[in-house]
């Protein structure tokens, strides 16, 4: 890898980013790899034994991860995720499948399932 090549590396999140609760001193922006798992420096050191001898695989220089881009990537994911919920719902209907089926897919009730895919967005009726 060339000097070039390090500058660009883009940043990794941490393994725990996601989980506040659980590992609230999580730095967010990953440094180190064992095997397929990446972690900032302070979810390194608090790590279990498990896996202690995973030789750590130093990560490039990196920006730190932008939280607010995360914000905005996970919005435009849960919207392209619910524009393909709602297609599949469709297709599903339009081959016969009941509510019934359908909700059984989704963990819910056939009613709830029923009123939350059988209007058009913002339709009333």
């Amino acid at each position: 890898m060339t000097a070039r090549q390090g500058s660009l590396a883009l940043p990794v999140r941490c393994h725990y980013a996601g989980e506040l609760v659980r590992r609230p001193q999580c730095s967010v922006t990953a440094e180190v790899r064992y095997g397929d798992i990446a972690l900032c420096s302070s979810c390194a050191a608090a790590r279990s034994s498990v896996g202690k001898a995973t030789t750590p695989m130093p990560l490039p220089p990196a920006p730190q991860v932008d939280v607010l881009g995360w914000i905005a990537d996970a919005h435009a994911a849960v919207t392209e995720s619910q524009r393909q919920l709602a297609a599949a719902v469709s297709r599903a209907r339009a081959a016969g499948h009941t509510w019934t089926a359908v909700a059984g897919q989704l963990g819910i009730s056939r009613q709830a399932a029923q009123q939350r895919f059988s209007q058009p967005a913002g339709g009333h009726g």
